[in-house]
Formats: structure tokens, sequence, C-alpha cells
């Protein structure tokens, strides 16, 4: 059965002291705001404490800006299988980007967010409309060595992990310059 996690009360495993937890729109919120950090290949990461093999997870999401001048600039979403704040799998929205690939997934190896990799740039990207300025419920199936993305109930992305990491923390990715709320979120376990 899917249970609400308790954002008051979570003990989370983060590579920035930006995360905050507090309350926003009445709902407690896990959040990161005045991320002015400009490099482009390291992500912000908080993770939840307990492992997991195979699991669904539902959040609410919201883009609250970025501080660059590229207007599509933006990029939050989900860790999964994460085996600390340096290796993990990702997948990360850019809700400014209107007319191209706006869903791409990445798998993350000591720190490193490889977006100009050859691997990235050839591999499917997804688009969908993401709201600018309001939540949107993102919903991941994590089951064997594949996951199933869906957001506001719309199958968005079914893919095969890269990493190959066979357990590991959920979380959440803020990327360059970007800031992000995330809160109503739930974890079952398959």
């Amino acid at each position: 059965m899917a249970e609400f996690v308790d954002l008051a009360q979570i003990n989370l495993e983060t590579n920035s002291p930006l995360w905050q937890v507090v309350n926003l729109d009445h709902e407690m919120t896990i959040q990161i705001t005045n991320n002015q950090e400009e490099d482009h290949t390291h992500g912000i990461v908080a993770l939840l404490p307990e492992l997991k093999r195979n699991y669904r997870m539902q959040i609410e999401m919201k883009f609250l800006g970025h501080y660059l001048e590229d207007e599509t600039a933006g990029w939050f979403g989900l860790a999964m299988r994460a085996q600390d704040v340096e290796n993990y799998e990702l997948v990360w929205f850019m809700p400014n980007v209107k007319h191209d690939t706006n869903v791409a997934y990445l798998p993350v190896a000591h720190g490193i967010v490889p977006w100009w990799t050859e691997a990235y740039a050839r591999q499917e990207k997804e688009h969908i409309e993401l709201p600018e300025k309001d939540w949107f419920l993102v919903q991941v199936d994590v089951i064997g060595d594949e996951f199933t993305l869906y957001v506001n109930g719309e199958k968005i992305m079914h893919k095969r992990f890269t990493y190959y990491l066979s357990e590991g923390k959920p979380g959440f990715y803020v990327g360059t310059a970007t800031n992000a709320a995330f809160r109503l979120v739930k974890l079952e376990d398959f």
C-alpha cells in the first residue's frame, strides 16, 4: 500500500545546504531556492533514507525559476536507485522548453551529470506540456532493470537503466541554477 512520506520528519541525505523543508501552498514541501550554482556538470540531490529495489514513487513537482540568461533553462526531477549523492539514475524535466524534448534520462556516476555526451545526445527523449508555475504529478515505477515514467497520469517514458544499479534510494534532483519544489511524496514497494 502506498504511504505518504512525512516530509517534516524525514532525514534526507543531501549534497547541498540549500535543501529546505517548508510549508508551501499549504503542504509540507522539500525545496531548493536561491540555487545560483552555475556548475553544469553536477546536480544537487536529496535522497530518502530507505534502500528500495522495486517500487512506485508518486510526487508533485513545481518549477520555481532559474538564474540563467537562457530562457529555456531549468532542470529538476527524480533520482532513482541512488547509491549516494554522487551515483544514481536520473530523470529530469525542462519546463521552459516548449517545442523540443523536455524529459530526459541520464545515469549519473561520480557526481558527473553527462548531458554533453554522445550517449545522452543520441538517446530517445520525450516531450510533454509542463506547467511553468504550477504543480504537476509524476509517477515512476521502478521494476527490475527498467522504469516507467508517468506525468499527470500519462505514460511518458519506458526505459532500461544503463547504470545497472539493482537497488538504491529514491530522491529529488535539481540542476544548474534551478529552483524547484517537491511535495505529497508517496512510496509503495512492489
